[in-house]
């Protein structure tokens, strides 16, 4: 997985990008908390490639639990139709999903 940063303001937007691997979940969740804690991010997934429900399960189960336990306050952007209906699916009823970006940003 590819990750591009840019702020806007006091928001971070993380662009992710390539195929999210389950074994590099937790790794992921401990460069999210050494980057971005206290921070307002989105996160982009449009350009992710789907992986199995299993992978992004896990993926959106690690966003969750840094937006509940207030570590970071998150966003999910530009989900693709597979990956929407595997959110709908999921326990993470803490994250908000946007369509856009813009509309991500213009929530918090």
């Amino acid at each position: 997985m590819e990750v591009k940063l840019l702020l806007d303001g006091d928001i971070t937007v993380v662009s992710l990008s390539g195929r999210i691997e389950i074994e590099k979940t937790q790794s992921f969740k401990k460069a999210c908390l050494q980057n971005f804690s206290d921070r307002k991010v989105v996160f982009c997934m449009k350009n992710l490639h789907f992986v199995g429900s299993s992978g992004i399960q896990s993926f959106f189960s690690v966003l969750n639990d840094l937006n509940v336990d207030k570590q970071m306050s998150v966003k999910i952007a530009g989900l693709t139709p597979d990956f929407q209906r595997l959110f709908s699916f999921s326990e993470c009823s803490n994250l908000e999903v946007h369509e856009s970006i813009e509309g991500a940003l213009q929530s918090f």
